[in-house]
C-alpha cells in the first residue's frame, strides 16, 4: 500500500492518471505485470479501479446503481452486481444510503460511493486520488483500512494524498515536488517531519 505525496500541483493527479492508463506519459511507459496500464481508447486496463478526486459518478442514478453498472460493465450478472454492489457500501459505512440519489448525498458520502465502487470491482491495482478529502477523523480511518484490506487480499493500492495521517498508514511513500520524484520513505525509515514550504507539503525533505 503505497503513499503519493505533494502539494498542490506536484503531479499527484497526472501521475495517478498515467498509473490508470487514462493518460499517456510524454515519454517512456507505464506497464504493469508485463502489459499496458490503458487501452488503445485511454481506458484502465480490466484488472484496474480507480477512485476519481472529481468521483465520476452519475448524479442520477442512486448510490447502488452507480456501482452495479460498472459491474455489470465488467460482466458481473444483475443480481451479482446489486448485491456486490450493497455489500461494498456497507464496507465504508454507508449502506443504510443505497437507495439514495447520488445528487441527495453530501460530499463526504460521495467519497464514501466512489470509493465502495472502487472496492466492489475486486480489482489488482486500485488508484485512489485523495478518497478521504472530505471525511472527518473517523471515517477517514475506517476507509484507509478498508483499502489496507484490499492490498492484504494482494492488490497493490496507491493513495494519493495530502493527509500525513492517511500516507502514515501506508507501507510505503514516494513524494513528488513540482513533478519530480523527490523522495521514497519506506515503513522502516518513516518519521516525523516539519511542515515546511507549502501548507499542505508536510513532507518535504528537512533542510540539514
Amino acid at each position: 500500500m503505497l503513499a503519493l505525496t505533494g502539494s498542490s500541483g506536484s503531479g499527484k493527479t497526472t501521475l495517478m492518471s498515467v498509473l490508470g492508463g487514462l493518460v499517456r506519459p510524454d515519454a517512456g511507459e507505464a506497464s504493469y505485470d508485463g502489459g499496458a496500464v490503458g487501452t488503445r481508447h485511454g481506458e484502465p486496463r480490466a484488472g484496474t479501479a480507480l477512485v476519481l478526486q472529481t468521483y465520476g459518478l452519475v448524479p442520477t442514478l442512486t448510490a447502488e446503481e452507480n456501482i452495479a453498472i460498472a459491474l455489470r460493465a465488467r460482466g458481473a450478472d444483475p443480481r451479482q452486481a446489486a448485491e456486490r454492489a450493497v455489500a461494498a457500501l456497507v464496507r465504508v459505512g454507508v449502506g443504510d444510503l443505497a437507495d439514495r440519489l447520488i445528487s441527495e448525498l453530501s460530499g463526504g458520502q460521495t467519497q464514501r460511493v466512489a470509493v465502495a465502487r472502487a472496492l466492489a470491482a475486486e480489482a489488482d491495482v486500485l488508484l485512489a486520488d485523495e478518497p478521504t478529502s472530505e471525511l472527518d477523523e473517523t471515517n477517514r480511518d475506517h476507509v484507509v483500512a478498508e483499502l489496507r484490506a484490499e492490498a492484504d487480499r494482494g492488490a497493490v493500492v496507491v493513495v494519493a494524498t495530502h493527509d500525513p495521517e492517511v500516507a502514515a498508514m501506508c507501507d510505503d511513500e514516494v513524494h513528488l515536488v513540482d513533478g519530480v520524484l523527490a523522495e521514497t520513505v519506506t515503513s522502516g525509515s518513516r518519521q516525523a517531519r516539519p511542515a515546511e514550504g507549502h501548507e499542505h507539503d508536510l513532507y518535504r525533505r528537512p533542510t540539514p
